[in-house]
């Protein structure tokens, strides 16, 4: 057998070491791979509510009225398309009056107010079909004084819906056979429901009552006995209540 030399022996071990401070550091489990450089995040998961669904009534809009459509959206399973208002009653026609949607319930029309946008309002329709029971929510935007068209040709229910909107929200609509107010007294300044009106409430608008004692209470509203709580003993005797 060959014996090998010392050269031999330390070529060998120069060659060895030289290899492993060449070869990469072994993988840590969950350590970056570049030192100092942060780890990769994990792509995010899909979000099941904002999962698109087949939607019959969608599909036939885009074939019919795709340059009326602004964006579509979906969320738990119900479909949202916003649209340009010009064409609007011919769609809502279309969508009541097809024998394949049948969209003849309006179950809620509302606004939602954006201060910062250009158009700071949207209103939105929501629309159910009885006898194929599917449903589809409309948008448009408003701007500040500009007036959609009534629905109420399409839906009468929209009568009420509209004048809910106009009293809250200031928004008028075009065609409307009655824009008054539905909540709010008629001679209520303001909308209520809009993003800059104070959440207290205006001063001048808060009903200013005459405080009463709980005797008067007593006396002048309520005569009888009030019975397990011994008041009447008690505003006799000392002219007030504990209520």
């Amino acid at each position: 057998m060959k014996i090998p030399t010392l050269a031999t022996l330390a070529f060998v071990a120069g060659v060895s070491t030289a290899a492993a401070q060449a070869a990469p550091p072994p993988a840590v489990p969950g350590a970056a791979a570049v030192p100092g450089a942060p780890a990769a995040a994990p792509p995010p998961k899909p979000n099941p509510l904002t999962a698109p669904v087949p939607s019959a009534a969608l599909d036939r809009i885009k074939e019919k009225f795709a340059d009326q459509i602004v964006e579509t959206g979906y969320y738990a399973g119900e479909v949202t398309v916003k649209l340009k208002h010009e064409r609007a009653e011919e769609i809502w026609r279309f969508l009541r009056d097809d024998s394949d949607l049948r969209f003849d319930y309006l179950s809620n029309l509302t606004a939602v107010h954006w201060p910062e946008r250009p158009k700071p309002f949207e209103v939105v329709y929501h629309l159910y079909s009885v006898a194929k029971r599917q449903r589809i929510n409309l948008k448009c935007d408003v701007g500040e004084g500009e007036q959609p068209p009534t629905a109420c040709r399409t839906w009468p229910t929209a009568n009420w819906h509209e004048r809910e909107v106009f009293d809250l929200f200031g928004i008028r609509f075009h065609g409307h056979p009655d824009m008054t107010r539905i909540l709010m007294t008629d001679d209520w300044v303001g909308h209520p429901l809009r993003k800059d009106y104070p959440l207290e409430g205006k001063p001048e608008d808060h009903m200013q009552f005459r405080q009463v004692t709980t005797a008067e209470h007593v006396y002048t509203y309520d005569k009888a006995p009030i019975k397990g709580f011994g008041w009447k003993k008690e505003v006799e005797k000392t002219g007030e209540g504990r209520g």
